[in-house]
């Protein structure tokens, strides 16, 4: 806080210029930064700020998302490309609560997210992936494995038309496609971190399936040919399936209280 009047960033970009070169001091207050007097390590470069789960829970709550939920409405792009802002920081606040073991807020806020961006309107599906381990998080399996299931099935329809396509046009979309099958394997790995074995094993067969269909992109058995390209190496390109670890991860950032020049903590 500067004075009375606290000193706030908007998202939006990753130039430490943007943030005068203070991401290490910034706390994620809804959908803003604000700049406080305590230190926060960076676990990636998208990841920016420590979050008081109180106080951004009290934000989300107040949020008026109008008729943003209705499925009877036309969602123009613009307005289908702000649920990625909105979901990633909401990922970021449910992550924070279940780890300090506030499992009903935790809850509370997936089902704001899903209720007010429907997966089937807005999309961009890797930042619906954590919500995912979520359900599973705050003790709700069966929504956990329906949401996998909607997932899944999107995932499947891209691959299936990629597979019905000539190999030309399947080399020139194999960025898509293998993203595709990236984020397809990351779901499956995320039931079989939850301990869902049974639904695992089921699962990663049918996965099994959709691998064989692309074989000729694969180096050997095992592994899948990543090729260079813009989708790998632009990390502000917004895609469907951009890579959830470069997008939403647990919130691992540590804090350290900023000191004046004797040593006394900054109140």
């Amino acid at each position: 806080m500067i004075g009375s009047v606290p000193f706030i960033f908007l998202g939006g970009s990753f130039d430490d210029a943007e943030y005068l070169w203070m991401k290490d001091y910034l706390q994620l207050d809804g959908l803003a930064y604000k700049l406080i007097p305590i230190r926060t390590e960076r676990p990636n470069s998208f990841e920016m700020g420590r979050i008081d789960t109180d106080l951004m829970y009290d934000i989300v709550k107040k949020w008026n998302w109008g008729n943003a939920g209705d499925e009877s409405i036309y969602h123009d792009t613009q307005t289908r490309i702000q649920s990625v802002s909105y979901r990633g920081n909401l990922a970021r606040l449910m992550e924070a609560l279940i780890k300090e073991n506030k499992m009903d807020r935790a809850k509370e806020i997936i089902e704001i997210s899903l209720t007010n961006m429907p997966v089937e309107i807005f999309g961009y599906y890797s930042l619906v992936e954590p919500f995912i381990d979520g359900y599973y998080k705050v003790g709700e399996t069966m929504k956990a494995g329906d949401l996998f299931g909607v997932l899944k099935k999107k995932y499947q329809e891209r691959l299936e038309y990629y597979a019905s396509t000539s190999l030309d046009e399947q080399y020139s979309n194999i960025d898509d496609i293998i993203a595709d099958m990236e984020a397809y394997r990351r779901n499956i790995d995320t039931v079989i971190a939850n301990d869902e074995k049974d639904f695992a094993e089921k699962e990663t067969l049918i996965f099994n399936e959709y691998i064989d269909k692309f074989q000729h992109f694969y180096k050997d058995e095992d592994s899948l040919e990543m090729p260079e390209g813009e989708f790998r190496s632009n990390p502000d390109m917004i895609i469907d399936t951009l890579p959830m670890s470069d997008t939403i991860s647990t919130d691992n950032t540590t804090t350290d209280l900023l000191q004046d020049t004797i040593g006394n903590p900054i109140e």
